[in-house]
């Protein structure tokens, strides 16, 4: 993270689970990132290739058991669930203002809709 000014990562879960063992370390070293995770529990950019090369769906499992809140919190770091786009209003109108004063990290795991 920027110490000096706020820093907020945007990620899906499918690629969040490749290394969600970050958030252990900015919680070690004291990283205030806000990291917003959007869970449709898939991997969305695969089933996408895998439908542009004609193989359907892939052979990988979806994962809308895992949650990623779960993780984060397993870890040290702070979360919160996010289920509707006015409860994502409210959260994000409560933690932005403390984003350039935070010396830990906050996760958003903010359920979207798996595309069709």
């Amino acid at each position: 993270g920027q110490p000096r000014r706020p820093v907020v990562a945007v990620v899906g879960d499918g690629s969040a689970l490749y290394g969600i063992q970050a958030l252990w370390s900015a919680v070690r070293y004291g990283a205030g990132v806000l990291f917003v995770v959007l869970s449709n529990g898939r991997y969305a950019v695969l089933d996408g290739v895998a439908a542009q090369h004609g193989a359907g769906a892939g052979p990988w499992p979806a994962f809308e058991d895992i949650s990623v809140a779960g993780l984060a919190t397993a870890m040290g770091c702070a979360s919160h669930t996010v289920r509707t786009h006015a409860d994502l209003l409210t959260t994000l109108h409560g933690i932005t203002p403390t984003l350039p004063d935070r010396t830990k990290p906050i996760l958003l795991d903010v359920t979207v809709p798996p595309d069709p």
